[in-house]
């Protein structure tokens, strides 16, 4: 189809007659008798079509007013074009196929989905949320569902690229890990991780009363959707995954001796690990667990002697002290070492010219979060100026805070209003580095390292045995961070 060619014919739609018109841009307009005047724009609306002898279905996903509580919501719908003339409706046909595979759209993409993911739902979720949609859009699916931990990882390290234009997780955020965890093991990581990844939330989110359980709540989901004004559903995802529009996104690498592994959420210290671990001998209560466990470790506060290390932003350099080589159990170390640590698979950036950029905290603290994307949940908005792309992470800290005002706090955490509090540090940085300690005034060292909603390391008296755990509790934990490593699927 020629560049700004127009096709125009009469023809019924949904059994009206009208003058329609079809443009490259992929815009299709009508106006006619008992009908009134409107437009379908194909990379905003269109799911896709299905041809019938001289009849076109064009399945739309639109936005609809669902009533005065509703919102405004996207609905399926089918709008049927009726040619007269073969010769019509071939043309048409030829047009809008030509308008959809210019779009860049994908044409084969492989489904991870975790039946054990928040209630179980995914698969259901799947079937009803997400497969009429691809159908529709005459995308061929393979389906993939993961067996047990690290399986989506496996299959990701092993599986032939080639044979796809991307990957969709069904799941909470634990499958998008796996997979971005996989491709970047490959000995052809530098290929592989160019392949877009598609996320549709399918994990339970339980809401509390200051925060979220972070290791439930389709942060990156909500993320990617939110910064485009979509409601974070499946259908919604799914419709973003089919348009094509990707975005890269920072990912980092986290370190301690030879043990590696990538991140694309957030590290959590402190209260918000101690709430998501330790309120899980309360999971009889159901969601409510989250609020009465939130209530206890505000009432008997923890907070967590320690030290870390970190390389500011440019406009955040004044914060923390200069790093001068003296701190106890802190190494800095992010630079071409690490290059020798995988015999395969992405090695993590080289930072040697950060070394002399380093600042420090150290004490005692409450909680610290390191965040790659805004939303840590799915109603957690705790990193409100978290970019994807910029190259940084965002730190906030908290080392101290009122019991009595500390619910307010939390809440504004969870709203994203909190980033000016006095009570918290926030600040971007390019590298990171921590070596917790144990609970003040406490012989229980305690703590937990939590890394996109899984433990690494726990201290001695934490929940747990932690013979699990691929980390140790005290040494260095080095994180850094490259720009724009992996590509999601996002709305445009």
């Amino acid at each position: 189809m020629d560049k700004d060619r127009v096709v125009v014919a009469q023809l019924l739609l949904d059994g009206t007659r009208v003058k329609a018109s079809f443009s490259s841009s992929g815009v299709l307009k009508w106006d006619g008798h008992g009908i009134s005047a409107g437009s379908l724009i194909v990379q905003k609306d269109i799911l896709g079509f299905t041809d019938k002898p001289i009849t076109i279905v064009l399945h739309t996903f639109q936005f609809a007013s669902t009533g005065c509580c509703g919102g405004n919501q996207r609905k399926r719908k089918d709008v049927t074009l009726e040619f007269e003339q073969r010769e019509a409706y071939k043309l048409w046909c030829d047009a809008i196929q030509e308008c959809l595979d210019r779009s860049g759209r994908p044409k084969r993409l492989v489904v991870f989905i975790n039946p054990f993911s928040g209630k179980g739902e995914a698969e259901e979720v799947y079937k009803r949320d997400v497969l009429p949609l691809l159908a529709a859009a005459r995308i061929e699916v393979t389906k993939k569902v993961t067996q047990f931990q690290l399986h989506a990882r496996d299959m990701a390290k092993s599986m032939n690229i080639a044979q796809y234009d991307g990957v969709i997780c069904v799941s909470g955020d634990g499958i998008l890990v796996e997979v971005l965890n996989g491709l970047l093991e490959r000995p052809d990581w530098a290929r592989a991780i160019k392949m877009p990844i598609g996320v549709v939330p399918a994990g339970k989110t339980f809401a509390v009363l200051f925060l979220l359980v972070l290791c439930s709540g389709n942060g990156m989901a909500k993320s990617l959707l939110d910064a485009a004004g979509e409601p974070c559903n499946a259908r919604n995802a799914t419709f973003a995954i089919i348009r094509g529009h990707t975005q890269a996104v920072d990912v980092a690498t986290v370190v301690q001796g030879q043990t590696k592994f990538y991140s694309i959420l957030l590290l959590t210290w402190g209260f918000v690990a101690d709430v998501d671990i330790e309120s899980e001998k309360y999971r009889w209560m159901g969601g409510l667990r989250f609020d009465f466990y939130s209530l206890i470790r505000i009432l008997r506060l923890r907070r967590y002697n320690g030290v870390f290390a970190y390389v500011p932003a440019p406009g955040y350099e004044d914060i923390g002290a200069p790093y001068n080589g003296e701190l106890d159990g802190m190494k800095v170390e992010c630079d071409d070492e690490r290059r020798g640590r995988a015999a395969t698979g992405y090695s993590g950036p080289v930072s040697s010219s950060l070394r002399s950029d380093w600042r420090v905290m150290e004490g005692a603290f409450v909680m610290v979060l390191l965040q790659n994307v805004p939303w840590a949940s799915e109603d957690f908005n705790s990193a409100p100026e978290s970019k994807f792309a910029d190259g940084f992470l965002d730190l906030i800290v908290l080392r101290d805070c009122p019991r009595y005002k500390l619910i307010g706090l939390l809440t504004s955490i969870q709203q994203g209003k909190a980033v000016e509090s006095k009570y918290l540090t926030y600040l971007k940085v390019k590298a990171f580095q921590i070596a917790p300690g144990g609970r003040v005034g406490s012989r229980i060292q305690g703590g937990y390292i939590d890394v996109d909603g899984e433990v690494v390391t726990r201290g001695w008296g934490a929940v747990g045995d932690g013979k699990g755990d691929p980390m140790s509790y005290g040494p260095t934990i080095e994180v850094c961070v490259e720009q724009g490593l992996a590509t999601l699927y996002c709305p445009p």
